[in-house]
């Protein structure tokens, strides 16, 4: 599902403040696989999603996700490939505050050009099956973390994406909100998706569902455990 080959992030190169945010790091990731990238604050991590969802390009090596070379896409293309590929959940949640929870999660669908009734019915589909469809005429800007925390996740699955990618997806959640945030995670395995998180939160480590833990340190694999 996802190669990660010998890659290099360098940001900044050949100057001052050249950072070698990622060195030589390659792995993989079976479908409908939970993987847990760990390591502290400056690891990698978010960086490293952010190469897989082709938001950055590696300075070295390449990335692959279902065979095709996302690393190598054009701009255009790379934007395509996030839309019908990827769910990204992201650590501050990126709602637009000022549009409703039913606005939110059909932003990734604008570009699709579907009629209103379909529109409706999958957003309707997700707001359901994450308990957020009484507030969905509500802003965002008016939710409380948990709210917020299912209209993001409702978002990242409205496109039924194959791959989930989440960025410290309880860096701002109490305790009960990031346990309700792993029962989440646990239906969308086994909905089938594919799934990484990055954190460096405890709760995620040794997890029953989880295939596997990479840890990640100053940039590099330093662990990585089935």
């Amino acid at each position: 599902m996802i190669e990660v080959k010998e890659v290099t992030k360098v940001f900044n190169p050949g100057r001052p403040n050249e950072m070698t945010a990622l060195e030589n790091v390659s792995f993989e990731v079976g479908e409908n696989e939970l993987v847990i990238l760990k390591g502290p604050s400056g690891s990698g991590k978010s960086t490293l999603l952010s190469l897989i969802a082709a938001l950055q390009k590696p300075t070295f090596g390449e990335v692959i996700v279902r065979g095709e070379r996302v690393s190598k896409l054009p701009e255009d293309f790379a934007a395509l490939y996030r839309r019908h590929t990827i769910g990204f959940i992201f650590q501050k949640f990126n709602l637009i505050p000022t549009l409703s929870v039913f606005e939110n999660i059909i932003t990734p669908l604008m570009p699709e050009k579907l009629d209103e009734k379909e529109l409706r019915a999958r957003a309707e589909r997700v707001m359901e099956e994450f308990s957020i469809a009484h507030k969905a005429n509500e802003l965002a800007k008016n939710l409380s973390g948990g709210e917020q925390q299912r209209t993001a996740i409702a978002r990242a699955l409205v496109n039924d994406p194959p791959i989930i990618l989440a960025d410290e997806p309880t860096a701002n959640l109490d305790a009960k909100l990031s346990k309700a945030f792993l029962e989440y995670v646990h239906r969308i395995k086994e909905e089938g998706k594919t799934i990484l998180i990055a954190t460096h939160d405890p709760l995620f480590f040794d997890l029953d569902i989880a295939d596997r833990e990479i840890e990640l340190h100053n940039g590099k694999i330093v662990n990585s455990e089935d």
